[in-house]
């Protein structure tokens, strides 16, 4: 085998001897020993030697010293006559090896068996001592033709066969024997003077390499430890920066929320986007007073409310739209001629277009956005222009123009006629349809009697603000109630009359505005309580007119940049449509979010009264409005909230309620009643043998246990009731020493603590309750500034907030009820706090007070509560009780005038801000964001 491993190996060589290079020649046989050779090698190189220091020896193994070459065996000789000492790997393979054979028959010839160690890998070396020879009978591990002479005492071999047993490893104590008996002739030292040099090195090889491990572990922790600390400050730098913007970006959008609110909903989503910071959610709250744009195809030139809440905008085109699809109009047929002027009938079934050619067509308009054309009237007045259209209640249309006017009689649509003929500029007529108020060459305004056959006769005449001509006359409009008459002028006055008798027409006092050209439009609240003025700089004016005698200014709106020229309350009073007028294709028509005369971001207002805290059910599908009476609201599901059920009240003050854990139990009292909630619609008394002498001024539900809290309306008891049995409560006790005249109750949301004004108003009192048992009082939480007037827990139970008369939100940690700490406060109401509420997730609190304002805040950090945003609520609303559903996505807020909602789902905001708003362009991107490549939020 051997000559088969070893291929073209040539004969002869050189034989002079040279300067020896190396330690030591190995010779083995391939075919066995091949490992066992390198592994001697590497042991022999490394014996002693130091790790910074090159191989102690020198030796030569032809696998690691030989190139190709076509000279094999004169290469092999030269490797022998340089080395001083031969290693033969004795076994059976290598003395059936020719060339092994060749090997040690060289080194015999020239150089001695002194210098010849042998190593048995494997076989058997056998010596005779009497012949002083091997027992070539038994040696199988040596060549006997070349050995048989060459040795005149036994020589020494080292055994090695062990180190082919499975087990054996590199820290077996015999290889550092084995080896050293090998290196001590070869460096001409003893073996025991090896091993201890070895030893010795060994360990200190081993220190320095644990230094060093240790030395590269630390230098490594350090550079992970600065690696972690580089990259979150990194991130924090990133965050901060983000933080920054998102900050930038909301105050941006605030800037231009009405000249360019699409703008700025996209905006605000990308500065949420950027970071949620408390700037960021208060803005997207209060995002509901930006106003709506209604995308319109060029110039728009009327838009109006039906009474069913579907608004139509004239344009290029008309289209209808209905609330809850605003975003999906529906185009009508208008015919060949621009529509000029629109008006739908007192209870929206009819819908009447005036065209620029003088026609009218008349339409019925049904849920669903659905029309259909009943007749179009050929142009009553003339064929100029319709300027405005009215239908009456007495099923008639009054039509006016810029030359005169006609009254038709329209109740049955296909056999429309002409009842009379005004030749006076036509200005308004009453809902009622029974007076006409018309402007004359000199610009005074006449009364008209339309009562009876519709023939118009004169009632009175009335001094209108100066200004009027027969080319821009004066814009008037009466009430819905028909009792007041607004006309404007071009002196930026709007006067008041009082028509309720149209012949006797009584002078109000002037409002006046801030316009260069004069009022071009005004329009009248459902309710009458409200009047808008449009003018020629873009600005809305709003007046309060409830009490005639002294009207109060509210907001002004300048979204407008052009003449505002057409306004129109929705239904409720919630909504105000303004029509700009443009000579370019542009988004004219705006929709303002009104309560009053004010903007609010409050989404609806449901018209229950009484400051009573509100209550949702489990589910969040159901809201209770205590009050006079006790109302159910539905306000899950799609649409506005509506009216469920009226539970019985026992006072006309009204009384407070609240639904049970179970989401379908209404509990009020006193003493304690419930109803079964299960059909909204059809509320049931389950004991209805039970009679009330009080209504609760403030009803607590325990989350956990089937416990009541109620604050009789005395105001000096608040009583306990177990309400395990629906059917029957039983009162449990009374806390004496509680004031609840601000009916300031809260359960922590384990159920385990009760928190109650102290009676002397310098303390809250902490109750231990349990569902059988009699209270006990297990802590007091002072009251500094003022007597505590509010109060509620946080999710985690361990935080209260507590309000006070000074207006004053304190947060006290009472995880240890027995030693209450104060974390953090803020001063920001400037009136008694009526209401706090923190949100389901822990991280968000709502507040009102006597100063009229609904904030929101962070309390995240209890140390630290940040008000968010102070809510736009419509004017100053004291409300008292304020609630979050349990999903947290609203905010209800009770008051003496209705029940205000507000969505706080970001999620569903960003939703809504999408929807409602055109993407961002690549000009204003490049504009606020120059430094981010263009990602549009709503993508």
């Amino acid at each position: 085998m051997a000559p088969a491993l070893r291929p073209g190996r040539a004969q002869g060589g050189d034989s002079k001897e040279r300067a020896a290079e190396y330690d030591a020649f190995i010779s083995y046989s391939h075919a066995w020993d091949r490992d066992v050779a390198q592994a001697l090698q590497r042991a022999l190189q490394s014996f002693g030697r130091p790790w910074y220091r090159p191989r102690s020896l020198k030796l030569f193994r032809d696998e690691t010293n030989l190139a190709a070459s076509p000279h094999l065996w004169r290469d092999i000789e030269q490797g022998l006559c340089r080395s001083r000492w031969l290693v033969v790997m004795a076994s059976p393979s290598a003395a059936a090896s020719p060339w092994v054979r060749q090997e040690i028959d060289w080194w015999l010839t020239h150089r001695s068996a002194d210098t010849l160690l042998l190593a048995l890998t494997d076989g058997t070396l056998v010596w005779d001592r009497e012949r002083a020879s091997f027992d070539w009978s038994r040696t199988d591990a040596l060549p006997r033709e070349v050995l048989a002479a060459a040795f005149a005492e036994q020589p020494r071999w080292v055994d090695l066969r062990w180190l082919r047993s499975p087990e054996q490893t590199r820290s077996d104590p015999r290889l550092l024997d084995s080896v050293a008996q090998f290196v001590a002739p070869l460096t001409g030292r003893s073996k025991d003077d090896l091993i201890g040099d070895h030893v010795r090195q060994r360990r200190r090889t081993r220190r320095w390499l644990q230094a060093t491990v240790t030395v590269l572990t630390v230098l490594l922790l350090l550079a992970v430890a600065g690696g972690i600390t580089a990259y979150e400050q990194r991130n924090r730098a990133r965050a901060q920066t983000l933080v920054a913007q998102s900050r930038q970006l909301v105050a941006e959008a605030s800037s231009i929320s009405d000249s360019h609110p699409d703008l700025a909903r996209q905006l605000l989503v990308q500065a949420y986007r950027f970071a949620p910071t408390a700037e960021a959610l208060g803005a997207l709250v209060e995002s509901r007073t930006m106003p709506r744009v209604v995308p319109s195809r060029g110039s728009v030139h009327a838009a109006a409310y039906s009474s069913r809440g579907m608004l139509v905008v004239a344009d290029d085109s008309v289209r209808l739209f209905e609330p809850a699809r605003m975003d999906r109009p529906v185009k009508l047929d208008s015919g060949q001629q621009r529509v000029t002027a629109v008006a739908f009938s007192p209870e929206g079934g009819l819908l009447a277009l005036g065209s620029a050619d003088g026609r009218v067509r008349l339409l019925e308009a049904t849920d669903g956005g659905r029309t259909r054309l009943l007749t179009t009237v050929p142009a009553p007045a003339g064929r100029t222009a319709v300027v405005t259209l009215v239908l009456t209640s007495a099923g008639r249309l009054v039509v006016m123009t810029e030359k005169g006017g006609a009254v038709l009689e329209v109740q049955d649509s296909t056999r429309t006629r002409t009842v009379a003929k005004v030749s006076e500029s036509s200005v308004a007529a009453s809902p009622s349809g029974d007076v006409m108020a018309t402007a004359r060459a000199d610009g005074r305004l006449r009364l008209w009697d339309l009562s009876g056959s519709g023939r118009p006769r004169p009632l009175a005449a009335v001094t209108a603000p100066p200004g009027g001509s027969e080319r821009m006359p004066q814009r008037a409009v009466f009430s819905p109630d028909g009792q007041t008459l607004a006309v404007a002028g071009h002196d930026s006055r709007v006067r008041l009359w009082d028509v309720t008798d149209p012949a006797r027409p009584v002078a109000r006092p002037e409002l006046y505005a801030r316009s260069r050209d004069g009022i071009r439009a005004v329009a009248f609240s459902p309710d009458a309580t409200t009047l808008a003025a449009g003018d020629s700089d873009g600005t809305i004016a709003l007046w309060d007119v409830s009490d005639p005698l002294r009207p109060r200014p509210g907001a002004r709106m300048t979204g407008h940049t052009q003449t505002v020229s057409g306004l129109s309350f929705s239904p409720d009073g919630h909504t105000l449509a303004s029509v700009g007028e443009a000579s370019t294709a542009t988004r004219a028509v705006r929709l303002w979010a009104l309560s009053g005369t004010e903007r609010t971001s409050a989404f609806t207002v449901v018209p229950a009264s009484g400051s009573f805290e509100p209550s949702f059910s489990a589910d969040g599908r159901l809201l209770a409005a205590g009050g006079d009476p006790t109302t159910v609201w539905q306000v899950g599901g799609p649409g506005t909230p509506h009216l469920a059920a009226t539970v019985e009240t026992v006072r006309v003050t009204g009384q407070a309620a609240s639904f049970g854990p179970d989401g379908r139990t209404l509990f009020s009292g006193l003493p304690v009643k419930a109803w079964d909630l299960t059909d909204p619609a059809n509320p049931r008394d389950l004991a209805p043998e039970t009679g009330r002498t009080w209504g609760a001024k403030s009803v607590e539900v325990n989350p956990r246990l089937p416990l009541l809290a109620v604050a009789n309306q005395a105001g000096d008891a608040v009583e306990l009731w177990n309400v395990a049995d629906r059917k029957q409560p039983q009162p449990l006790g009374t806390l004496g020493g509680v004031d609840t005249f601000a009916a300031a109750l809260a359960f922590s949301s384990d159920g385990e603590l009760l928190a109650a004004p102290a009676e002397d108003g310098r303390s809250v009192r902490l109750w231990q309750v349990t569902e059988d048992a009699r209270p006990t009082r297990v802590g007091e939480v002072p009251t500094d500034r003022g007597q505590a007037s509010a109060l509620a827990f946080t999710p985690d139970r361990r935080t209260l907030l507590l309000g006070d008369e000074s207006g004053t939100v304190a947060l006290w940690d009472v995880s240890r009820p027995t030693r209450p700490v104060r974390e953090g406060f803020s001063a920001r109401h400037t009136g008694a706090i009526g209401g706090i509420t923190v949100h389901p997730g822990g991280e968000l609190a709502a507040t009102t007070g006597l100063d009229g304002r609904v904030r929101l805040w962070n309390v995240a950090d209890p140390a630290r509560p940040v008000e968010m945003v102070s809510l736009s609520n419509g004017g100053f609303y004291p409300g008292a009780g304020m609630a979050f559903s349990p999903d947290g996505g609203l905010l209800a807020v009770g008051g003496d005038r209705g029940m205000r909602l507000w969505t706080v789902d970001p999620v569903a905001i960003l939703q809504r801000l999408c929807a409602e708003s055109t993407a961002i362009s690549r000009d204003q991107w490049a504009q606020y964001l120059p430094d981010r490549p263009y990602d549009p939020p709503c993508a």
